[in-house]
């Protein structure tokens, strides 16, 4: 596990390990427990580090990312032998500390502006980390607590719980989130059904 206060030496080492392993300095745009822990919107441990893609400075794009270049893979397994703790509670090397999990975000279409949210955050000479906006995170956040294929539905759900989204927020959430293709009608029954747990059984009443 990463603990929030081991995030920030952790994300040092990475720096230093992709310029001893000569990768080309990266530029990730991430999210999950790590955004939501540096940004200081929720303070727990997390199993990985979620990279959704790679920013494009050429063409102000997010790019996507299938593969990490060998020599970045190569820094992140260097960084995970140096901390046993990494390799435990089901992170593996086919699912390393830092991996691409969240990368079909990409494939929906992430929401409106989201891109002009991103804030950077430089680790070093290698490193660089963009976060999503408040807004965006919460979206992401509801997507993931409104979908069983994701798993660790209890965490998620947890996580909007203490961001405590305001109405505005959860509308531009949810709009974005009725947009992800749901042929069984699985995602949105979910979606209604936690909207109600939260107390928004307006908000959940509108979702077809």
């Amino acid at each position: 596990m990463i603990h929030p206060a081991a995030t920030h030496p952790l994300l040092r080492e990475l720096n230093d390990a992709l310029a001893i392993e000569g990768a080309e300095p990266v530029d990730w745009i991430v999210c999950g427990g790590t955004a939501l822990g540096i940004i200081g919107a929720v303070q727990r441990p997390t199993r990985d580090i979620d990279v959704i893609g790679g920013w494009s400075s050429a063409t102000l794009e997010i790019v996507q990312i299938d593969q990490f270049p060998p020599a970045v893979e190569r820094a992140i397994a260097r960084v995970a032998d140096a901390h046993p703790e990494l390799q435990s509670f089901g992170i593996t090397n086919e699912r390393p500390w830092v991996n691409l999990g969240a990368k079909g975000l990409l494939n929906f279409g992430l929401p409106s502006g989201c891109k002009d949210r991103l804030t950077p955050r430089t680790i070093g000479t290698h490193l660089t980390l963009r976060l999503p906006d408040r807004r965006d995170l919460i979206a992401f956040k509801l997507f993931a607590a409104s979908d069983a294929a994701h798993g660790r539905q209890a965490v998620h759900k947890s996580d909007l719980r203490a961001l405590s989204p305001n109405d505005e927020e959860l509308r531009f959430a949810i709009d974005w989130v009725i947009t992800i293709p749901d042929p069984n009608h699985q995602l949105r029954a979910e979606l209604r059904e936690f909207l109600q747990e939260l107390g928004h059984e307006d908000l959940a009443y509108y979702i077809a």
